[in-house]
């Protein structure tokens, strides 16, 4: 049992983003440490917090941890992360950081998500822009797909996408259990010729990535 919880994985958990915060992210976080047997670090205002347990059985492997302050949808995400340092999303980005927590999860402002583990964790190497992925289903059961980017960029170079594609292929293949993932590249017509002068760049750089190993390139 005590190897048990050393190996559990540690999340910290924005309470204060996303809709009817904090009540629901805590019910959704509840279910989510005894389904999925992991640790959670609620981070945000612990007075809210506790006042939920009162009602509520609380689970032994989930923590508070206390943030004052909180990005609100309408905020400039640099502009808050900077200002508002205490704010849920920069203390739960710090958790992992300080090597307390393995990873972040929030339903709250995405820009601002992704502001703190820029300013706070870094890019990985060889990485020049991070990206939003989202898994969508198809069709197909057990078939989904990883789309990057959704929403962390408004324009993109060619080097971005390529970038992109390394990240989605190592997510597929490592977290979705693909063995040999293709990479799909968004366009007007599934022929090499079509697109603007970006996904034509893109393309071309795609068909000579040595990094992304076997690649299949789908125009779509």
């Amino acid at each position: 049992m005590a190897e048990t919880a050393l190996n559990r994985a540690r999340i910290a958990v924005d309470a204060m983003g996303g809709d009817y915060a904090p009540n629901e992210i805590i019910a959704g976080s509840m279910r989510a440490s005894e389904e999925l047997d992991v640790e959670v670090l609620l981070v945000g205002d612990s007075e809210r917090i506790e006042a939920y347990f009162q009602h509520h059985p609380r689970p032994k492997n989930l923590t508070i941890v206390h943030a004052e302050e909180v990005v609100a949808m309408d905020e400039e995400p640099i502009t808050a992360i900077r200002r508002k340092p205490a704010a849920s999303i920069n203390v739960a980005m710090d958790l992992v950081k300080q090597n307390r927590a393995d990873a972040v999860v929030s339903a709250g402002h995405s820009g601002a998500a992704m502001a703190a583990a820029l300013l706070r964790l870094g890019r990985l190497k060889g990485i020049d822009r991070p990206a939003i992925g989202a898994v969508f289903p198809t069709m197909l059961a057990g078939k989904s797909v990883i789309v990057l980017d959704v929403g962390a960029n408004v324009d993109s170079r060619a080097k971005y996408l390529e970038q992109f594609a390394l990240m989605g292929t190592v997510y597929s293949k490592y977290v979705m259990g693909i063995e040999n993932p293709k990479v799909g590249l968004l366009n007007i017509g599934e022929e090499a010729i079509k697109g603007n002068e970006v996904i034509k760049q893109s393309g071309e750089l795609l068909r000579h990535a040595s990094n992304l190993g076997q690649l299949n390139l789908l125009w779509l």
